[in-house]
């Protein structure tokens, strides 16, 4: 398994047009297969999270527009003893559908560790959202294979499994 992020990211933009192509091919499956497949996924994405320590990465935290609601934005900035309309100031974009969220890299990435990690955001719980319907998700897995190992990993490993011709 590659762990290093740099080369993660380089080997998955490499990889762009066949992880499109990938796409398609999953869009085709049987409903049968694609739970074959979804079954798959998790269970490459789970073996891939045992062999990384996401403390030697931080890319996601380096990367990522975390999404957060108003509970959460209140929160954080009490962390940081910040007025909530001074953390949406310095910390927050809106994302492309005008969701709240915080600026990569995120304001409390300590050395490749989350400075607050038992109250982070709840979509930094969830990361890197692996398991589920694959198909559906495929354009938000090919970006994320860019970022974190595990994503890139799991991708991988299905790609072969599946029986995916990686090159016409």
């Amino acid at each position: 398994m590659e762990k290093d992020p740099h080369t993660v990211a380089r080997l998955a933009a490499e990889r762009k047009e066949e992880n499109w192509r990938f796409r398609s091919f999953l869009k085709r499956q049987s409903l049968r297969r694609t739970r074959e497949i979804d079954r798959l996924a998790a269970q490459f994405g789970r073996e891939a999270e045992a062999q990384m320590d996401c403390t030697t990465c931080g890319a996601c935290c380096r990367s990522c527009h975390v999404p957060v609601d108003e509970a959460e934005v209140e929160r954080l900035a009490a962390r940081l003893n910040l007025p909530v309309s001074s953390f949406r100031e310095q910390h927050m974009d809106p994302l492309d559908d005008d969701e709240p969220a915080l600026r990569a890299p995120c304001v409390f990435l300590e050395g490749n560790r989350c400075g607050i990690y038992e109250d982070r955001p709840e979509a930094c719980r969830g990361y890197p959202y692996i398991g589920g319907n694959i198909a559906s998700r495929m354009i938000a897995i090919i970006e994320r294979a860019e970022t974190c190992p595990i994503v890139f990993e799991m991708l991988e490993r299905l790609k072969e499994a599946s029986g995916f011709h990686r090159y016409r």
